[in-house]
């Protein structure tokens, strides 16, 4: 079975709408930093060919999510404040002592760690990577215990 990619970002997505080769394989509060023992963790356990990253204010649809090849979401852009990789509609970018995240298709970024960057700011997604909390869920930023991260995953 092949599983098709949803193009872009999408604001205010129902997770279950997926189909069902998607699976949840990570959930996170905010307020809990991310390193790079926990991201080893958390892509040991999401380790299919396709991944979806989203966020949301507890309990609701996520306020905003993108997905896409498992090579692309994890393009590796160091500390480059200004770097994405931009596959299936989204600037990707990563790196485990930085910053993961993505912003629509090609707006620029300017990572410090996160991304402060404010256009089409309902349509970017930054977490930091260097065991800070938050940062950023669409416009909201410096979330804590009432967001949380989320990684579904297919093949």
């Amino acid at each position: 079975m092949v599983t098709t990619l949803i193009t872009g970002v999408k604001i205010n997505f129902d997770p279950r709408t997926l189909s069902n080769d998607w699976s949840l394989c990570y959930n996170g509060n905010y307020s809990i930093g991310l390193n790079s023992s926990l991201i080893i963790t958390i892509l040991s356990t999401c380790y299919k060919a396709k991944l979806m990253l989203g966020c949301r204010p507890i309990g609701q649809n996520l306020s905003v999510a993108a997905m896409g090849l498992r090579n692309d979401v994890l393009y590796n852009c160091s500390t480059i404040s200004s770097c994405t990789h931009v596959a299936n509609g989204v600037g990707w970018y990563y790196s485990d002592s930085y910053s993961w995240g993505f912003v629509n298709n090609t707006d620029s970024v300017t990572r410090s760690s996160c991304d402060t960057a404010g256009i089409n700011s309902n349509y970017r997604l930054c977490w930091h990577t260097q065991s800070s909390g938050g940062y950023r869920c669409g416009s909201v930023t410096a979330t804590g215990s009432t967001y949380e991260r989320v990684i579904y995953h297919a093949n």
